[in-house]
């Protein structure tokens, strides 16, 4: 019934305006443009809730979805700054975007636009969104040191396993008398038992207090770890297994010296200002950027 309604409601303004009205998936629309018929000039609502998920040379961007009659999809855009240029990337019509083309180590800007069937374009999202991508590793194996010392140890920076003793040695996994253990590699290195975690994800930012004041920490499957690396950089680990005197794990190494996010998720934090954007406009007869 519902549906009736909104068809005869819009086919009857479409009479009154002297135009041929078409039914197409559930969509009014006429062939001369849909400004001489039932669109006006109110754009859709600027999207909210925008918040971004860190991963390996890539950026996954969220937000709340947007319904309506004449709703159409989302515009996102990119920049190197809060204010400034936001350059356009690339459309969807769900409220999800990937950004495969963002390098390790590199610091993003996210905005949001809704458009829809009339051309009629939102502004950007309010919310204050970045991200900096980091490489990660699955299933990588660590052997106890004290039985095989040339596969105990692990290089952040080579993404490689190492010689527990190795210069560049970040921390090693070990099993003594007393256990499972992981073991920072230098005295410059600090590591945190974080606890149960399912996924790198579940670690948003490296803590700034309840480091460990000793080297090592028990090992646990399960838990997960975050690192100080000698040469300022953070690091997670995620413990998958441990059988007899292998352990296999997961990792996440921020690139960025000092930066301590290794998954950021920035919801509502701030509203921007200055927002500017090089191409705004669209043709949504084509569905691209101009």
């Amino acid at each position: 019934m519902k549906k009736t309604i909104i068809v005869f409601v819009v086919s009857l303004a479409a009479l009154i305006a002297g135009c041929d009205m078409y039914i197409v998936d559930d969509d009014p629309w006429c062939p001369g443009g849909c400004t001489d018929c039932w669109c006006d000039d109110t754009p859709p609502p600027v999207p909210g809730g925008v918040h971004s998920v860190t991963g390996d040379n890539s950026v996954y961007i969220y937000w709340t979805p947007i319904s309506g009659w004449d709703f159409a999809g989302y515009d996102v855009y990119r920049g190197y700054g809060p204010t400034g240029y936001y350059d356009y990337i690339g459309s969807t019509n769900c409220a999800c975007f990937t950004d495969r083309d963002a390098y390790n180590g590199e610091t993003y800007y996210y905005a949001i636009a809704s458009y829809d069937l009339c051309g009629n374009q939102s502004e950007l999202s309010y919310d204050l969104v970045y991200d900096t991508p980091r490489p990660d590793g699955h299933s990588y194996y660590l052997w106890a040191s004290e039985y095989y010392p040339s596969d105990g140890g692990f290089d952040f920076s080579e993404y490689s396993v190492c010689d527990w003793d190795y210069p560049t040695c970040d921390f090693y996994f070990g099993h003594d008398s007393i256990g499972y253990y992981l073991c920072a590699a230098t005295d410059y290195t600090d590591i945190m038992e974080y606890g149960p975690i399912l996924d790198l994800t579940d670690v948003d930012y490296a803590p700034e207090s309840g480091w460990n004041p000793y080297a090592d920490v028990e090992a646990v499957e399960g838990f997960g770890y975050v690192i100080w690396t000698a040469d300022n950089h953070f690091a997670t680990v995620l413990i998958r297994d441990i059988t007899g005197e292998r352990m296999t794990f997961d990792w996440a190494y921020q690139t960025d010296p000092g930066n301590p996010e290794l998954r950021i998720r920035r919801e509502k934090t701030d509203v921007l200002i200055g927002h500017k954007v090089r191409t705004t406009q669209r043709d949504y007869s084509k569905g691209e950027s101009k």
